[in-house]
């Protein structure tokens, strides 16, 4: 409860020195504090009366109903019943509007900074965000889930993850953006099976329904069972079209994230090193290892995933070359495309 005091004391000069009022998060601390669980060292929320969800990039050593390889999210069981938080809907949540990460020892509040089109992330002010905290509007419901760095999982996708059998995520082969009051096709994966979309079409409606941000856009195609199918209505070079699409299986790294080379068995961190192979994969056959950073595609200098899906999404090439560093060693690996 220390923590809980120097939180408040630290936010509360901050706050004089501007001459704002400060909200109370107090009572939904109280509120949920009560909904901390622990199975073996990993801390849990309570979402049911039997049933918590935590995130945690290591595999627990105790026993868990099911795991997200996306949102690295395990779902455990209690033998004693649990008090458990009450979602809230994360398409309320406003820019600048306050909220509250809070664990069992702590509480930090910061106004609502960014919404991402896939997870969120929002900024504290003199704190950091602990993994395994609740996100709690003033009304004392729960956003999500806090994972650190800012960053927290939405309601809907842990909502999703408790009442789904089977873990997937939907995929179109092409990646979205916010131009204006529009909303884009950014990128498009040229491995992608039936490729209906190119980049700038402009998306109108999907399944009939006007979008309004491209939190909703990414989750109606993310949270479709493979095989169903979607329609979207777009504009291309001034004439509006209607495509119906199969949806495919995701096969994105961590986070959702992806490079679009996951269809070919490689897996990128951040840094763009190679973090997984899949057995039999072209990654494996070409001889590709964990650790192998991606410095280059046809000459072209790659930082990070976007760079790589932008270059891919507008070559015209049918084969390009990759160029890998493994300790100080660099060597091609060509790709067919």
């Amino acid at each position: 409860m220390i923590r809980l005091f120097i939180s408040f004391f630290i936010l509360l000069q901050v706050a004089n020195s501007v001459d704002f009022t400060y909200p109370d998060f107090r009572q939904c601390y109280k509120k949920n504090s009560n909904s901390f669980v622990y199975f073996g060292d990993i801390r849990a929320v309570a979402v049911t009366k039997n049933l918590a969800v935590a995130y945690s990039k290591t595999k627990p050593q105790v026993p868990y109903v099911k795991f997200d390889p996306f949102l690295n999210l395990y779902l455990f069981k209690s033998n004693k019943p649990l008090k458990p938080i009450k979602l809230r809907s994360t398409h309320t949540l406003k820019l600048g509007e306050w909220i509250a990460g809070m664990d069992d020892s702590s509480l930090y509040a910061g106004n609502f900074a960014k919404s991402s089109d896939l997870l969120d992330s929002f900024y504290l002010q003199n704190a950091k965000l602990e993994k395994n905290s609740i996100i709690s509007c003033l009304c004392c419901e729960v956003y999500g889930l806090g994972i650190g760095a800012g960053s927290f999982i939405g309601s809907e996708y842990i909502k999703r993850f408790i009442n789904a059998k089977n873990i997937y995520y939907g995929d179109i082969g092409v990646r979205f953006e916010k131009k204006a009051k529009s909303f884009v096709v950014k990128s498009k994966d040229p491995l992608f099976i039936q490729q209906n979309l190119e980049v700038g079409d402009k998306i109108l409606k999907i399944n009939g329904k006007k979008i309004y941000s491209l939190k909703q856009l990414n989750q109606t195609i993310l949270f479709s069972k493979p095989k169903s199918s979607i329609t979207i209505e777009l504009k291309r070079k001034n004439k509006i079209l209607k495509k119906n699409i199969i949806i495919q299986p995701r096969n994105g790294g961590g986070y959702l994230s992806d490079s679009f080379l996951e269809k070919k068995g490689i897996f990128f961190s951040k840094d763009m090193k190679i973090k997984r192979i899949n057995k039999k994969s072209f990654g494996e056959i070409n001889g590709l290892k964990v650790g192998d950073k991606l410095i280059q595609i046809d000459h072209k200098k790659i930082e990070n995933q976007n760079d790589l899906k932008k270059y891919l999404s507008k070559t015209k090439n049918k084969e390009v070359q990759l160029l890998f560093d493994r300790k100080d060693f660099q060597f091609f690996v060509k790709l067919g495309l």
